[in-house]
């Protein structure tokens, strides 16, 4: 599947889906595979997907501490 740059779609319930990029853009930030879901993070230009060659990635909300986060709240959750 091949995205064209910067179309942006809109999901089944209305909601405005962040543009998709295509293999051969550069992105700044993390990204997600539209068939598969591999997350990458990059700041060059984006590759085919290394899990199942799609061409097509959308932005992910992104910050420098979400994957930590994520983490210490899940293993709070764990011990409690």
């Amino acid at each position: 599947m091949t995205a064209s740059r910067e179309r942006s779609t809109t999901a089944a319930g209305g909601d405005e889906r962040p543009p998709l990029l295509a293999a051969g853009d550069h992105g700044k930030g993390e990204f997600r595979c539209v068939d598969c879901g591999h997350t990458v993070t990059i700041c060059r230009e984006l590759q085919p997907c290394q899990m199942c060659g799609c061409e097509s990635w959308e932005a992910v909300a992104w910050s420098p501490f979400g994957r930590a986060l994520e983490t210490s709240a899940a293993e709070t959750h764990f011990h409690h």
